[in-house]
């Protein structure tokens, strides 16, 4: 009687609950941050004017994008300090590198022009910057000093997704908003944090627009490269996902180091690929590019959005067919696009490029988020988790993740410009 009670009891319990461990597991490397449309971002509906989404189809798998822990704490009914002369906002990034140089002037251009229009409530905005230079932990490091010591309300930074993990650790202790700038690591959004932002489209769609092209275009054999750190390891990752999703086989990955990026060059590699792909920092991923073309390949390169740069696009096409998954669409430039430009070049001497642009969007944001919410960190979490904000680059919204609702944008370098390149989405598991 026993063991056909247990066998009974087995097979009415153990299917539900395999169902329910399996449905609720992970959908698409755990989450489908860049597929939500307007009404189901943060819960809100769409906005009037625009048609509703379309019915999403029954799927056994739980969106995890949509499961944002939020934040439940006290703190919201505090008032802001008495005596303030300045609203102090935490700036973190590398002081040796030319990374940090432009991130530093877009966010002092987005803060001049706040300023000019009058501060918050008539007190002006004040940039506290801190260098994460040096070995690995400075960032947590600054991050608390930037909290605590500097009495900022709000921290920008997180140039890659190391960084922005540091961060994390700390604001989920200290509850201070953390705004990432072109950390496109996907798993900053795995801790759930809801203190924490990530600006830039995420690396896991990059990684599926840039192989889908290859797809597309019959490159069966790709070659990859990726920087022996973790950003390199963490990109190829994705690349390796993307590649297993459809069906291409990897050679490699091949690791190659900063300081000699052209040793990582095999001619037998280089024979046996349809096309290349490269996941490093930008100087050390661009010196690597320029060697795979000088030793004699001639196929197309694939490019994240971090090593987009204005040297790619080279007089007469001598860096070959060059394919980018771009941050934002590069073909076109409005008026607010050109003068962000101008002004940049007006203020720096240099042109502007995607780490000055998104940290002058970023800043932009969270200027915004202060005005809505006021002096008090939790209200300005609550404005950044809403936030609908129309920057230069694009519009940023953020799912309950934290995590941008932004697409990349595959760019071919072409003729001295940038010009679209169209892929099917049928080879996308969405």
């Amino acid at each position: 009687m026993r063991g056909r009670m247990s066998g009974a009891l087995r097979r009415r319990i153990v299917p539900p609950i395999l169902a329910m461990m399996i449905g609720g597991t992970f959908a698409r490397d755990g989450y489908a941050d860049e597929t939500l449309s307007n009404d189901t971002v943060k819960g809100r509906t769409a906005p009037p004017g625009e048609p509703p989404a379309s019915p999403e189809p029954l799927s056994p798998y739980h969106d995890l994008s949509r499961s944002g822990a939020g934040f439940h704490g006290p703190g919201r009914e505090d008032p802001p300090p008495p005596g303030l002369k300045s609203v102090r906002l935490g700036l973190i990034g590398p002081a040796g590198r030319s990374e940090g140089d432009r991130l530093r002037a877009g966010v002092a251009l987005a803060v001049s022009e706040a300023n000019e229009r009058g501060g918050a409530d008539g007190l002006p905005f004040e940039i506290v910057f801190r260098a994460d230079d040096g070995p690995w932990g400075m960032g947590a490091k600054q991050v608390t000093a930037l909290a605590y010591e500097d009495s900022t309300w709000v921290i920008l930074g997180g140039l890659e997704g190391g960084d922005a993990h540091l961060a994390e650790l700390i604001a989920a202790k200290l509850w201070i908003p953390v705004v990432t700038i072109t950390a496109g690591d996907l798993s900053i959004d795995y801790a759930n944090v809801p203190w924490v932002f990530r600006c830039f489209p995420s690396d896991v769609r990059q990684a599926e627009l840039l192989l889908g092209w290859a797809r597309d275009r019959s490159c069966r054999r790709v070659l990859v490269f990726s920087q022996g750190d973790r950003e390199g390891r963490t990109g190829f990752r994705r690349i390796e996902a993307a590649a297993r999703s459809l069906s291409l086989s990897l050679i490699g990955p091949r690791e190659f180091a900063a300081h000699a990026p052209g040793d990582a060059v095999r001619p037998e590699d280089l024979r046996a690929a349809d096309a290349v792909t490269i996941w490093g920092r930008s100087e050390s991923g661009l010196a690597l590019l320029e060697a795979v073309r000088g030793a004699g390949f001639g196929g197309p390169i694939l490019l994240p959005a971090h090593l987009l740069s204005p040297e790619l696009l080279a007089p007469n096409g001598a860096l070959g067919e060059v394919i980018v998954a771009a941050p934002y669409e590069l073909s076109g430039e409005d008026a607010a696009m050109a003068e962000f430009r101008e002004r940049f070049l007006e203020e720096t001497g240099q042109p502007a490029d995607p780490v000055a642009l998104f940290a002058y969007d970023a800043a932009g944001l969270v200027i915004a988020a202060i005005e809505r919410a006021g002096l008090n960190r939790a209200r300005i979490r609550d404005a950044l988790a809403d936030s609908d904000h129309d920057g230069v680059a694009g519009r940023i919204r953020f799912n309950a993740l934290g995590g941008a609702v932004r697409e990349p944008v595959l760019m071919r370098a072409q003729e001295g410009r940038w010009a679209p390149v169209r892929v099917e989405p049928e080879h996308l598991d969405q």
